[in-house]
């Protein structure tokens, strides 16, 4: 039995997996229902693309051309240090920023009114009036209708009387005169305004080049206000350095006044003090101060000569020591001032006596003339290197003595000196002090007058730092409207908002348009779809009409049982189908194999007036209505249930086939139609109209018709878009296009 209704639990797995179903092991991206979804919303992408060209092309031809002019302008660096090296202000670097406060200064009301009085704009007619492009009209009517409701919702100042606006527009707290300013707007504050308004600053990349644009009606105008800006901004800089350098030498001139009168004051008072303190100065230093400095360096000097002095006659003590005590020693080596050079020879004849002494006791032995020989000699050398030392040792005590003496002297004399001086070291310090003042008004005085000098050469040096490379040039062609860009804007954002319209059509829940969405969506099967009677002239929809019909009737005689005829119940889903005769006649006619089986087709709601006049041979036609009586005379009695059982048989017995044409499924009043006992019923669904939620609930509102429910038929259906949503190379595709 087909249950197409009930709930079935559905999981991932192998054991459940099933192809008409579409469940897989995986969720996975079907990508051929991606190219087909995108197949399918196209003509919609096309046609919002096309209203986005078509308003594209009226926006063009609404629009009014402009013309764009370009000046380029140099920061000059070159010029920048040129005018650096003569300014009082310091070297400022290029950077962004420095390079971006330029910018601003070019965008600025003040260089704006500057070209206006420059060419006259404010006079300018057609440039305070310029003409209208479609989109500037709408945006007024806009502004015409928003602007009045913006003032309602918009809440009043609060109002002042006129005796106390009067006195608080003249005077302050302090009783002091406040200056009145004129908001009015002007001719040549709208000028400025227009201006701003179309003007265009940039920079050339990380360079500093700066390209100063215009955009106008008027392409003469636009070259000649681009260049205006050019004259103006360079004007606009040897101005400013102009006033900037007269302000800096008034300020100059009159700190330097002050200056010098300080300077002078404070030279005077050091020299006073010096007078009156009898401090003599001596190549720039105090006379004191001189002598101590001389008597410091000699005592360090003399400090250095005794520890020298200490310390070579502690090592002739050394060597004298080992003498005595008969121990190898070297004699005392030569020093300048203290031991004679002489000592050094006998030195050197001691160690080369002895190393032959040895080398001959290690050769020949003691008893060896020579060696007896070289030992005498070695005595008599050591005797004299020993005289030489105790001599050297007297010297050296003795310029050891007289160091100590000269340093002793000097320590003296230097403390002597220090003591002294201790009593004028408050008069040092002030004077130091005194020194330190003067110098330093003495070195700002100086400072400031080099900088005045730099000043008064900079009024004399009329040069900006910025150079016009690229004057403004007559505009050929207009920049605007960009026709390429608008057509591509304009296709491009009526395809992007197309294809938002098509992801949210194929997002949004579908109506039942293919067999494999009435299967795999409800779980029914379905034979096939039969085109809209309309369509029937053409070959393919004919050829799908005949071939849908016999497999509905396929199903039918698969049913059927040898001793008994078959009760079929067809019923549409909704009403709405083009000719719902047609399909209980053009089955009857299947069923009917050519006259060899009779075939009876019951239709309810339908008057048997109204019946089709023509039948098929062996197929024969009759109301609800009739049916009905006919079953009311023949009852003799019992329930209205045993009476339709009796009709039933009696209809099986004499007709193959009995097709009963119901009313809609979904617009009856009962659960069910009637209670007859269907042998199978046929449910038929309008093509692309009905979602396949809808098909379950109606059946799960009729359980019998759901129970004996052998298949669906798609009617109505338009080919030609039902094969967009159809996988190519599938079955049912295949057959479509047969």
């Amino acid at each position: 039995m087909n249950e197409p209704v009930k709930d079935r639990r559905i999981t991932w797995t192998k054991d459940n997996a099933h192809l008409l179903a579409g469940y897989r092991d995986e969720p996975r991206v079907d990508m051929g229902a991606m190219m087909r979804a995108v197949r399918r919303q196209i003509p919609l992408a096309l046609a919002c693309a096309f209203v986005g060209i078509t308003i594209a092309v009226l926006m063009i031809l609404g629009s009014v051309p402009r013309y764009t002019a370009v000046e380029t302008i140099l920061l000059d660096e070159e010029r920048g240090e040129l005018l650096n090296e003569v300014s009082p202000l310091p070297n400022a670097v290029r950077s962004d920023t420095a390079v971006q406060s330029e910018i601003e200064i070019i965008k600025s009301r003040a260089l704006a009114y500057q070209v206006v009085d420059l060419l006259k704009l404010d006079q300018d007619a057609d440039f305070l009036s310029p003409p209208l492009g479609l989109s500037e009209k709408v945006s007024r009517v806009v502004s015409s209708v928003t602007r009045p409701l913006a003032r309602l919702l918009t809440p009043q100042p609060a109002a002042k009387s006129g005796t106390e606006g009067a006195s608080e527009a003249n005077t302050t707290t302090d009783n002091t005169l406040v200056p009145e300013f004129n908001f009015e707007a002007t001719d040549r504050d709208r000028a400025v305004r227009i201006l701003r308004d179309r003007l265009s600053v940039s920079r050339t990349g990380r360079s500093l080049v700066i390209e100063i644009g215009f955009s106008d009606f008027d392409p003469a105008r636009a070259a000649s206000i681009a260049r205006g800006y050019g004259l103006a901004y360079e004007g606009f800089q040897l101005v400013t350095t102009n006033e900037v350098a007269a302000k800096a030498e008034a300020w100059l001139r009159e700190r330097l006044e002050v200056l010098e009168r300080k300077a002078i004051d404070a030279a005077s008072a050091l020299q006073a003090f010096r007078t009156e303190n009898d401090l003599v100065q001596v190549r720039g230093d105090l006379l004191t101060e001189q002598q101590q400095s001389e008597l410091a360096s000699e005592l360090v000097n003399a400090s250095a000569a005794a520890a020298e002095a200490e310390a070579y006659l502690e090592s002739l003590i050394s060597l004298s020591e080992r003498a005595t005590d008969e121990a190898d020693f070297i004699a005392v080596p030569f020093v300048e001032g203290l031991v004679d050079g002489a000592s050094d020879t006998v030195r050197r004849d001691f160690l080369d006596a002895s190393q032959s002494y040895r080398q001959i006791v290690d050769q020949f032995g003691e008893d060896h003339p020579q060696a007896q020989q070289l030992s005498n000699r070695i005595q008599v050398l050591a005797e004299t290197l020993k005289v030489e030392l105790d001599q050297a040792t007297q010297t050296a005590r003795v310029a050891h003595n007289m160091a100590l003496g000269r340093e002793q002297s000097l320590r003296s004399d230097l403390a002597a000196l220090t003591g002294t001086s201790d009593v004028n070291v408050a008069l040092r310090g002030r004077l130091q002090q005194l020194e330190a003042i003067s110098e330093t008004y003495a070195q700002v005085y100086r400072d400031y007058l080099a900088r005045l000098e730099v000043t008064m050469q900079q009024q004399n040096f009329p040069i900006a730092s910025i150079k016009i490379i690229s004057p403004a040039e007559l505009p050929k062609d207009p920049s605007s409207p960009r026709k390429k860009a608008m057509l591509f804007t304009g296709a491009l954002l009526g395809g992007l908002l197309g294809a938002l319209a098509g992801a949210a059509r194929e997002l949004a829940p579908k109506p039942a348009r293919t067999v494999s969405e009435l299967r795999q969506g409800v779980g029914v099967n379905c034979v096939g779809m039969l085109p809209d009677p309309n369509t029937l002239g053409d070959t393919a929809a004919a050829n799908a009409h005949v071939r849908t019909v016999e497999r509905l009737a396929q199903v039918c005689e698969a049913h059927s049982q040898s001793n008994t005829g078959l009760l079929i119940g067809v019923a549409p889903l909704t009403f709405g189908l083009e000719k719902p005769q047609d399909l209980p006649l053009d089955l009857a006619n299947r069923l009917s194999r050519e006259g060899t089986r009779k075939v009876l087709v019951v239709y309810e709601g339908v008057s048997q007036g109204l019946l089709p006049a023509v039948t098929p041979n062996g197929v024969e036609t009759a109301s609800m209505q009739s049916v009905m009586d006919h079953m009311r005379e023949h009852a003799t009695g019992g329930s209205a249930d045993i009476a339709q059982d009796i009709l039933a048989s009696d209809l099986r017995t004499r007709f193959n086939y009995v097709l009963v044409a119901l009313n809609p499924l979904s617009h009856t009043e009962q659960s069910d139609p009637h209670a007859w006992v269907y042998d199978m019923t046929v449910l038929r669904i309008p093509w692309g109209k009905v979602l396949p939620s809808f098909v379950s609930d109606a059946l799960l509102d009729h359980p019998k018709f759901s129970d004996a429910l052998a298949t669906t038929v798609l009617e109505d259906a338009d080919l030609s878009k039902a094969r967009r949503y159809m996988s190519p190379g599938s079955y049912e595709e295949v057959k479509i296009n047969a």
